[in-house]
């Protein structure tokens, strides 16, 4: 459910006061409210909530996009909260996702710090733990600017460079579509370190990516990388039997490098993409349809790249209204407008997409 915000004492008596006696949240938490965390995690503690959750640039509600407010789904008494911290040498769980031969759980909401350090570890341990078994939904948490601070929280505060997993008992039915096509390369990544890509085609990644958009978009070859050029024109990595995996560069370096928001392996092929207003709102359309006709649905959640919101400006809400109508169930679309899109739906490893549109739909347990 949606709530506005006009105080954490105000959400936490909401949240009290709704008909989910379990009193465990997942809260998804506007940015613009993210100086008020910890009032609001020591607010729902006074009234016995049970809460996690992330900070995000923008929310969803039905068919119309939010920058303030909060959704809130509610979890069963038993799932399971899994928190993991993240560095550059690899993750230390403080709180461990469930064992893998628990076949109790069937899907998972994932939240990362979209700024932290090695979420590609993150993804194929878990990848690694539960394989095809288990479908994943979820979001890279930030802030819109991309300012270094936490963004997922717990009961306990709020925790700097950190994971969220909460595993579900309810099966979960995948959507991905992104609707951005290729219109240069190939182009080798020649060097690269995380998500630092120092050199395509041998040459220095920054000037070649600038040379590249230059081509297509001779006004846009000294704009800003971020909001500008990568709203526009972003990169993506060539995969087979399915839509390429997109990647947001986010700015040149000092050093010349092309600093994306996910990992991206030396020696992958990659391309300079582009989409239009229309392309991207059909892929929302696609990526429901491709959910096809399920018998009951209990929630449906959605993780929307906010760059993708950045690039469609007004027609937003033409995107979410389409993907609602497509919908073949009665429930309300909500969710976050993302900083990277997290899924598997059982036919591809868990992946950290950026520029995505992803819904998950969350079926009653049997």
């Amino acid at each position: 459910m949606y709530l506005t915000y006009r105080d954490a004492e105000q959400v936490a008596a909401e949240l009290a006061a709704s008909s989910h006696s379990d009193k465990r949240w997942l809260l998804c938490l506007a940015d613009r409210h993210g100086d008020d965390g910890p009032a609001l995690l020591a607010a729902c503690d006074r009234l016995g909530l049970e809460v996690c959750g992330g900070i995000f640039p923008g929310l969803i509600e039905g068919s119309t996009g939010r920058d303030s407010g909060i959704v809130a789904l509610p979890l069963p008494t038993n799932s399971r909260v899994a928190l993991a911290y993240l560095d550059k040498d690899g993750l230390a769980w403080v709180a461990p996702p469930p064992n893998p031969d628990d076949t109790s759980f069937a899907s998972s909401i994932l939240l990362v710090d979209c700024l932290a350090p090695n979420i590609d570890g993150l993804m194929e341990q878990l990848y690694d733990l539960y394989g095809s078994r288990m479908h994943h939904i979820g979001a890279g948490a930030g802030y819109h600017d991309l300012r270094t601070a936490p963004v997922i929280f717990t009961r306990e505060g709020l925790h700097p460079h950190a994971a969220l997993m909460i595993a579900l008992p309810q099966q979960l039915t995948l959507g991905i579509r992104h609707g951005w096509k290729r219109v240069a390369g190939p182009f080798v990544v020649s060097r690269s370190h995380g998500n630092v890509i120092q050199e395509l085609d041998w040459e220095p990644a920054g000037s070649f990516f600038r040379n590249q958009v230059g081509l297509q978009a001779p006004e846009l070859r000294d704009k800003p990388v971020f909001p500008d050029v990568n709203s526009i024109y972003p990169l993506c990595i060539a995969k087979e039997g399915s839509e390429d995996i997109m990647r947001d560069p986010m700015y040149i370096t000092d050093a010349n490098e092309v600093v994306v928001l996910s990992d991206v392996a030396e020696n992958s092929v990659i391309y300079l993409a582009h989409g239009d207003r229309d392309t991207l709102i059909e892929a929302a359309r696609q990526a429901v349809d491709d959910c096809g006709d399920p018998p009951a649905v209990e929630r449906c959640f959605v993780s929307d790249c906010y760059s993708r919101v950045l690039k469609l400006g007004e027609d937003f809400n033409r995107e979410l209204d389409t993907a609602r109508r497509a919908l073949r169930a009665d429930v309300a679309l909500e969710g976050v407008q993302a900083l990277g899109e997290i899924a598997a739906n059982g036919k591809q490893k868990l992946e950290f997409f950026n520029k995505t549109f992803v819904v998950g739909l969350l079926h009653p347990r049997q």
